[in-house]
């Protein structure tokens, strides 16, 4: 039972980053095509399409989440068909 409880508190300081990195406000775009397996060039291309709305700040381009949460939706309905 001492391993299971190691390895519980192992998890916890994992879990809570990765809630923490799914509560984002706003992704970078490597992060974001990282997240959905798109390479940089098709990212490019959907905010050219008008498929995904960026802001920027500075030189940075960032994609807010409620945009890439609405792209990713948009994905899987178009899957499902």
């Amino acid at each position: 039972m001492d391993v299971q409880n190691e390895e519980q508190q192992l998890e916890t300081p994992q879990n809570e980053a990765q809630k923490v990195k799914n509560s984002r406000v706003n992704w970078r775009v490597d992060d974001f095509c990282d997240a959905h397996g798109i390479c940089r060039t098709t990212f490019y291309a959907a905010v050219k399409r008008g498929e995904i709305k960026t802001i920027k700040y500075g030189r940075r381009t960032l994609i807010p989440d409620k945009e890439a949460q609405a792209w990713q939706a948009q994905r899987l309905a178009e899957a499902g068909q």
